[in-house]
């Protein structure tokens, strides 16, 4: 066990779990760092059943850096936690057809979050409270690894490249439409393909599932493009499946992790809490 007293258990291709840290406390001093320093390392950090209250997720995600102004939450008792349940606030289940679960649906693609914001999020912290009986899990996958296992020969041309991001673009192509709302979506927006990591100086892609193309390049061209990294970075033995339990916090770092849920039992309640870190202008590699 090192100084901090934490202890982290691999995953399988990616991320790590600790269960030293005590449920419901919020990690200082050595142990925090060394937290942080894992996820840093891991891109994906789960913290099993810690069961923390609102107070508590936001306290600490803040020590991983400035909240996420995303506008979401608005007039909520906490205004900075993004609400992921299927309740109406009757408590009653939402149906899946129903235009506030179009957002699950979107993001069942890959992708990282707010990569379509000029400055994207850095840490994600998202809690669990209830669960459904069957699906609802996450699946992540490391954009740094994608990078670094791909052959030199193709490396290169990929460093140049700018990819656009566009969630209006995404929306359209999940529900056949853009909401009436859409100007609160922001404008398309463009990223390096290839970023560095701003704490740690390593390389990683910088693609998903809501990207609409690459500057510069053919739409078809650019389409497939994309598809074929993203295709890459997600290959089934390098994705990791987080099956929730009640309580649990997982933590990942969204420079270079993608996630994504692939559904779920909308017959029965899912509610989490998500929390964003907020991230800075996106340095090419």
């Amino acid at each position: 066990m090192s100084a901090s007293g934490l202890r982290f258990h691999p995953l399988g291709p990616i991320g790590v779990e600790t269960a030293d840290i005590e449920p419901g406390r919020i990690p200082e001093g050595e142990a925090f760092e060394a937290l942080r320093a894992a996820v840093l390392e891991h891109g994906l950090v789960i913290l099993p059943e810690q069961h923390l209250e609102r107070g508590p997720q936001i306290e600490l995600a803040r020590r991983f850096g400035t909240l996420e102004d995303h506008g979401f939450s608005e007039g909520t008792a906490h205004p900075e936690v993004i609400p992921i349940s299927n309740l109406d606030e009757s408590g009653r289940v939402r149906g899946m057809h129903h235009p506030s679960m179009r957002t699950f649906r979107i993001n069942e693609s890959w992708h990282t979050d707010s990569s379509f914001r000029p400055t994207p999020a850095s840490y994600s912290l998202l809690a669990a409270e209830v669960l459904p009986r069957a699906g609802g899990e996450t699946l992540f996958a490391s954009l740094r690894l994608g990078w670094t296992e791909l052959p030199e020969g193709e490396r290169a041309g990929l460093r140049k490249l700018r990819v656009v991001h566009d969630y209006k673009d995404a929306y359209a192509r999940v529900e056949g439409f853009v909401p009436g709302g859409a100007t609160a979506l922001g404008d398309p927006v463009s990223h390096p393909l290839v970023r560095r990591h701003p704490d740690t100086g390593e390389p990683a892609l910088f693609l998903t599932g809501h990207a609409s193309g690459i500057e510069g390049l053919p739409p078809d061209e650019g389409k497939a493009l994309l598809a074929k990294l993203l295709a890459w970075c997600t290959r089934e033995d390098r994705v990791y499946r987080h099956r929730w339990r009640p309580g649990d916090l997982v933590i990942w770092d969204n420079r270079f992790m993608l996630h994504r849920t692939p559904g779920f039992d909308g017959e029965n309640p899912r509610v989490l809490h998500h929390v964003r870190v907020a991230g800075g202008p996106v340095e090419p590699y």
